[in-house]
């Protein structure tokens, strides 16, 4: 099974990034559109995983369930370095991180493997994006409505793939409680 962690994104969150991949979408020549019901910012890819091994993924993410919501907004669209993936950068408050990196922690101790590099999160919106304007111009057409969001469901699905876009199965969620409020 190919698998993988993320955040799920509200609704309102997906309307408003549909939006703005629309607007990219005007501007393009070409590019794979990733459907808005596959929007979220990944914690951890883990790739092939053994069926019989996924207890222990779950194990993982139930060690980091009391961890308060990270308070997430949309920033602003970029290419990631190095590809031709068009992204919606995630400002974040700094819980995020800790939340990725405990999760990371958890994932080692159950024997997988993580990537260790800087962590970037985003929301993927297109894949071989291209148009006949510079990037730095598509980007000055595009609006991004970034009104902050808690991340509350963290959900681990299973990446099927097959002709058009993956399908994303979910396997298991845990709900992360909103930070208490001083």
């Amino acid at each position: 099974m190919r698998i993988f962690i993320a955040l799920e994104l509200p609704d309102k969150t997906r309307e408003n990034l549909s939006r703005s991949a629309g607007q990219l979408k005007e501007l393009a020549i070409s590019g794979n559109f990733v459907p808005p019901q596959n929007y979220h910012v990944t914690l951890h890819f883990l790739g092939e995983v053994a069926e019989s091994d996924l207890i222990y993924v779950q194990s993982a993410m139930d060690g980091v369930r009391d961890m308060p919501a990270p308070l997430l907004s949309l920033q602003q669209v970029v290419t990631m370095r190095g590809s031709d993936a068009v992204c919606a950068r995630i400002k974040q408050d700094g819980v995020l991180t800790l939340l990725h990196d405990k999760l990371g922690e958890l994932l080692e101790k159950n024997g997988f493997d993580v990537e260790h590099r800087a962590y970037r999160p985003h929301v993927t919106v297109a894949r071989r994006y291209r148009s006949t304007l510079p990037f730095s111009e598509v980007t000055k057409s595009v609006d991004v409505f970034n009104k902050a969001f808690y991340g509350t469901e963290a959900v681990l699905f299973e990446s099927v793939l097959g002709k058009g876009a993956p399908q994303y199965v979910e396997l298991y969620r845990i709900s992360l409680p909103l930070p208490k409020q001083n």
